[in-house]
This record gives structure tokens, sequence and C-alpha cells, in this order.
């Protein structure tokens, strides 16, 4: 980061970032006490859209060459998706769950129409996965392609915003994205386009939703989660698959009888947490989403 700023300001900022981090504070954390400068906002997400394009070429090419299959291709197979499909909220950049879902023939509506010069209309991108119609009740009815609809509150790599509109461009550069890094702006930031109308579907859906998948997922985001712990409160069920828990999803759980918790225990094995009982199965990765599948299914 020193190399890429330049201003006094946004060097003055970035040391007291600089201390956060070495204290071993969170990025999250740390951005909420040191604000930082324009300059330097700027300067953070450039590198971290950069950093995080870099690793997804490197795990797209390893697809594409055979040598990996993304976690997410082997949980859609699970999955018998009707009309309506299935919705996916991330707060990822990456667009790994896109390429998962085309590889399994599976398109993706993230709310923009459109393939090189993608543009955002809400209201209307759900209907370019129509396939025909049908009568149901005496009434013609559309019928839809086997589709994920994904909202991106944060954003994305391929978003980027030309004379005030926001589109979709997949092989653009990830300069100037448009995602929403950790800090204070994050909240003000999410409250223009497209982020606003992606985080407000996401809540719709959460708040429709009947139960629950939730896979690595820290509950450490209050600008996602009030819905989802709202909903979750109220005892729709919850499976949450995680590496580890912080202590505020473990109290989360312990207070809510419908959910159950999978994260990494003792000798590499899994912890199953529920608000009953806490038990372990070692030399068996559950809380792995490849190694849960496979048990499981």
């Amino acid at each position: 980061m020193p190399s890429l700023i330049h201003d006094q300001a946004d060097i003055d900022a970035w040391s007291g970032i600089s201390a956060g981090l070495a204290a071993k504070k969170g990025l999250e954390e740390t951005l909420l006490n040191y604000s930082p400068t324009d300059g330097l906002e700027a300067a953070i997400r450039d590198l971290t859209a950069r950093l995080v394009g870099d690793a997804e070429k490197k795990i797209i090419k390893e697809v594409m060459q055979g040598k990996r299959v993304l976690r997410f291709s082997e949980y859609l197979e699970r999955f018998n998706l009707r009309n309506d499909g299935l919705t996916v909220i991330t707060p990822n950049y990456d667009r790994l769950i896109e390429y998962a879902c085309e590889f399994n023939k599976v398109r993706v509506d993230t709310l923009f129409i459109g393939n090189f010069f993608a543009h955002f209309n809400p209201n209307q991108s759900k209907y370019m996965f129509c396939k025909g119609t049908t009568r149901r009740n005496n009434k013609q009815a559309l019928v839809y392609s086997p589709r994920v609809t994904l909202y991106k509150p944060h954003g994305s790599l391929s978003w980027h915003m030309i004379d005030g509109e926001p589109y979709s461009i997949p092989d653009s550069s990830c300069e100037d994205s448009l995602i929403i890094t950790p800090g204070l702006n994050k909240y003000h930031k999410g409250y223009s386009s497209p982020f606003d109308v992606h985080r407000s579907k996401a809540n719709d859906a959460i708040d429709a939703a009947e139960r629950y998948i939730i896979i690595g997922y820290g509950f450490n985001d209050d600008h996602l989660e009030t819905h989802l712990v709202r909903q979750l409160q109220r005892g729709k069920p919850a499976l949450i698959v995680s590496r580890s828990l912080r202590e505020k999803t473990r109290d989360l759980v312990k207070q809510n009888k419908n959910n159950i918790a999978l994260c990494r225990g003792n000798n590499d094995g899994t912890e199953v947490l529920t608000s009953a009982e806490q038990c372990f199965f070692d030399e068996i990765n559950l809380w792995d989403l490849h190694e849960m599948l496979k048990e499981v299914f």
C-alpha cells in the first residue's frame, strides 16, 4: 500500500490503519476505527480488486484445465431447480459463484442485461431466462430455465460505472470496480446504485425464505445480517457451515433451537453445535462443503 499512495494526507491516514493491522486487528475493525481519506479508500479498493482478481484467474485456470472442481458446482448438483430457481446472497466480490453456475449449465441473474456491456435493469433481467409458456389453471404462465438469482450487495469485480450508469463488463480490468470495502463509508455507499437494489432484494429474499443454508459467513457484518438474524430469532431453520465460528455465531445458535452449526473441531474433525448440545465427530470434516456433500448425499 505505501507504494500506491503519495499524498501526505493519505500517508498519514495509512499510518494509523497500518498500526491497527500490525496489532492483529481485523481489516473491518481497523477501518471502522480509522477512517481513510478518499484517495486512500480508492487505493484500498483497487488493491483489493486486483488481489481478488488475480486469485480468481488462478482458480478459473485450474477449473479449465480440469485440476479443480468448484465446491459450489458440487453443491448445485444436489438441487432440482424449479421455475422459481435458487436465490444466493454473497458479500464476495469474485465471480466464482457465477462460474460454478454456468459450469453446471445453470444460468445466473445478477440484475444486469447483456453480455459484454450489460446494463443494470432489475425490472427486466428475469425475463431473459424465459424459455416458453405453459397453461396453469387455464391461464398462460411463463416457464423459466434453471437459474440462480444472485445478489451481491457489496459489488462485483465486473461492475463499473460509466457516465453515471452501472454496467457489468466481464472482461474488463478490475481497476475501478464497483466494490464496497470495509469501513465507515461502506454504509454510505451501500445506499447508491447498484448496491442499494441488491441489498434491498437480498433482504426481501431473506424475509421470504422458509429456511437457510449459510456457508462460510462469519456474522460480522451488520450491513447485511439484520434481516437474517431477525428471521433466525423467529425460528426459521438454518444450517451454518463454516471452518470456524465467532462467539456471536455460537450465541446465535445456542439461543435458537432450529439452528445447526458445523465447524472444525478437534483433530481436524467436526464440531456440531445446536441449542441443545455440542458434540464432535473425529476425522470427518463436515464443515468442508465438499466433505459434507459426500457424506450427506
